[in-house]
């Protein structure tokens, strides 16, 4: 599946998206951007720049991994998918809430095929958690970003095989 990561507002909708959520949403697939770039503020050109080294270190995960869906678009105010690498060492998350519902918490997320004894690091935290804590209890979410299209990635890297 290829994507763009596109303008905001979109030229054919008006709507205004942000861009980690526009990336984030590429990203599930062979990322592209399909913007005007004449058009973007420095600000928002270094953020995709940054995105896009982002992405060239998931690659290999998403594009020759394992996909697992997680939350489908219609179980809930949060989709979310999984990509775990052949080898098993690496695990991507990505993770979305289109529109903000109040009054409801974002669950931790089950992840699947992971090995129960093994460890895993989340790469941007430090934090680690056992392959049975993950599958059973699940992933704690970052904090979303407030408002309407928001999003998450995570990636989680197999640290050790010992329970």
């Amino acid at each position: 599946m290829a994507a763009r990561a596109t303008d905001s507002p979109n030229p054919l909708t008006g709507r205004v998206v942000p861009l980690p959520f526009r990336f984030h949403s590429a990203m599930a697939g062979v990322l592209g951007i399909g913007g005007d770039l004449t058009r973007w503020t420095e600000a928002e050109l270094a953020e995709a720049g940054r995105l896009v080294q982002l992405y060239k270190d998931i690659r290999p995960v998403v594009q020759h991994g394992t996909q697992f869906r997680l939350l489908a678009p219609d179980e809930g105010p949060l989709t979310a998918v999984q990509y775990l690498a052949a080898s098993g060492e690496r695990v991507v998350v990505l993770a979305w809430r289109p529109s903000t519902a109040f009054g409801t918490s974002c669950p931790p997320l089950r992840l699947r095929g992971l090995v129960p004894e093994a460890r895993y690091r989340d790469e941007e935290t430090g934090h680690e958690w056992s392959g049975v804590a993950l599958t059973g209890f699940g992933l704690p979410l970052p904090e979303f970003p407030r408002g309407d299209c928001a999003s998450a990635l995570v990636r989680l890297r197999r640290v050790d095989s010992r329970g």
